[in-house]
């Protein structure tokens, strides 16, 4: 026997046409019944009244069942082998009471089968109701708006208002008028993960919503709520955590999907950055375009770099997110784009105007206060997106040389030794700067005495403490670089010479990343960035007799 409450209903609706009721009183259908025992003549009448009492064993008809009847309280009876019984208790209405009894045309034992399937129907309804509830929210995520069909959903199956509340208190999704700010502060002041609201005469659930990058965190509240007092019931509170456990799911399958996007954009921009020498591949311009990226109207490459670079295990965190943050701020102004994490920033393609992005970053200088934005020139065709993202490179540079109050540099900003730099091409300069730079190959220490005095507007002391030498060391240093590159660094011709040259060099050889300068090795080729000549030097015409200390050939 079964101790799963079920409704007398039920049992009489699985005997069917085995049973007819005798007794006159009105039958409540909805009586919970708790199992049945079998009573024979001579046995104790059992004291508990939940559960159907089986007669069998009546040799004498009805007249057998007297102790039953007779007890007190309220019981269900049924009288099974009882041929007499109804004629016996129709001559005796009273004798019924307040019991429920039937004539059951069944033997004791299947009766008590019956019973005991009603239970495990009963059970068996309610998996199967939730069951069909969970399928049918389920059915929401393959929808193209998947959380405005859920919540749509759900207020059709409880019969409720629904609504997405996100952490901040704001309503995302809503089928109805939600009273927010007295909802909100009543949810906001418990962690709980679900909350059960009474509040001027407003009743309902709300289930917080898991963070799925940040379990520890949430994103908002899913709340459901109505007028009814006694709203929510059981089946309404189960479709609110299967709804909350979708949205979650939703969630989830947003970011693997925005994740998967962003690579395939990625990979497609590495390979538009790598075009150089051959730049016609009609098949990669295919795989721009079907990204939503055309050059029939202006597209720009942009180059996002961290005006501090990150600590290194966080460089990789930090890109990420900028990669993130990037993303949604172009998408939401509705200009495709491709972006790849790259160095200590981002790089981006986008179909868009110079100017309308000028503006939509500099709107966002909130957000995009930490870092320096290089805008390349415009992109005719996808062999000519390497040219776009050396202009950006060359303007973040530009940034961190001679306007580090600045955020955004483009193509068009650029000075006129600049704008040289950039036409001529990056193959055919770094030619020419290597060539330039050969002499000093093998004495890194000159070379970074030479990048390092660029740098720092050619002011001998600045440079010198950046060095961690004295100011007489770096004197004698560029003096031999002007001997080995047969140049005087107090002519302006000189001073471009070299900061080109450098930079040119620094773009194939450290495009990667951008480190502090003055800790490199004397064997790594610095960064060189390009910036005008200010003051003229005094070495140069000095000779080492003027220095004030004798050095060695390595100083």
């Amino acid at each position: 026997m079964s101790d799963h409450a079920v409704e007398l209903g039920t049992i009489l609706s699985e005997l069917g046409s085995n049973v007819q009721l005798l007794s006159t009183n009105t039958v409540d259908l909805t009586r919970p019944v708790h199992g049945a025992v079998v009573w024979v003549p001579g046995d104790p009448v059992p004291e508990d009244t939940t559960r159907v009492v089986v007669c069998t064993g009546l040799r004498a008809g009805i007249q057998d069942a007297g102790p039953l009847l007779d007890a007190k309280g309220s019981r269900v009876i049924l009288l099974c082998d009882a041929s007499a019984g109804a004629e016996a208790l129709g001559s005796e209405p009273a004798r019924t009471g307040d019991d429920i009894v039937g004539l059951v045309d069944l033997g004791a034992g299947e009766v008590v089968a019956c019973v005991t399937r009603s239970g495990h129907s009963a059970e068996e309804a309610v998996s199967r109701r939730l069951g069909s509830l969970q399928r049918s929210l389920s059915l929401a995520l393959a929808d193209p708006a998947p959380i405005p069909t859920l919540l749509t959903r759900l207020k059709r199956v409880c019969n409720a208002t629904a609504a997405l509340i996100d952490r901040h208190g704001e309503i995302l999704y809503a089928t109805g008028p939600v009273p927010r700010t007295l909802l909100f502060t009543e949810i906001s002041s418990t962690k709980a993960d679900t909350q059960t609201l009474t509040i001027d005469g407003w009743y309902g659930l709300a289930a917080r919503i898991a963070d799925p990058s940040s379990p520890q965190t949430h994103t908002g509240w899913l709340l459901v709520i109505s007028r009814h007092p006694g709203f929510p019931d059981g089946y309404a509170t189960s479709a609110v955590h299967v709804a909350a456990s979708l949205v979650e799911t939703s969630q989830r399958m947003g970011i693997l999907v925005r994740q998967q996007e962003r690579a395939v954009r990625a990979a497609v921009l590495e390979q538009t950055l790598a075009l150089r020498r051959e730049r016609h591949d009609a098949e990669l311009a295919a795989r721009v375009a079907g990204l939503g990226i055309t050059f029939d109207s202006e597209a720009r490459v942009g180059v996002a770099s961290f005006a501090r670079s990150p600590r290194s295990g966080q460089r990789q965190q930090a890109a990420d997110a900028l990669a993130n943050t990037m993303s949604r701020l172009l998408a939401e102004a509705g200009h495709p784009a491709l972006i790849t994490a790259r160095g200590d920033g981002v790089t981006f393609l986008v179909q868009c105007g110079v100017t309308a992005l000028q503006r939509l970053l500099s709107a966002e200088q909130n957000e995009l206060s930490s870092l320096q934005i290089g805008i390349g020139r415009p992109v005719s065709a996808v062999g000519f997106v390497v040219d776009s993202y050396h202009d950006a490179q060359l303007a973040v540079r530009t940034l961190r040389r001679v306007a580090q109050e600045q955020q955004l540099m483009a193509y068009e900003d650029f000075d006129f030794a600049t704008r040289l730099f950039a036409d001529v091409g990056l193959d055919r300069m770094v030619a020419w700067a290597e060539d330039f730079l050969r002499p000093l190959a093998e004495r890194g220490n000159l070379l970074a005495g030479l990048r390092t005095y660029i740098e720092h507007d050619q002011n001998i002391n600045v440079a010198a403490e950046a060095l961690s030498i004295h100011h007489n060391s770096l004197r004698y240093r560029l003096a031999k670089v002007e001997e080995l590159l047969t140049i005087n660094l107090k002519q302006p011709a000189a001073i471009s010479s070299v900061f080109l040259a450098l930079t040119a060099v620094d773009l194939t050889r450290q495009a990667d990343t951008l480190r502090p300068r003055a800790t490199r090795s004397h064997d790594e080729l610095p960064v060189g960035e390009i910036g005008s000549a200010q003051g003229a030097t005094q070495f140069g015409s000095e000779g080492r007799s003027g220095l004030g200390v004798i050095l060695g050939p390595d100083r």
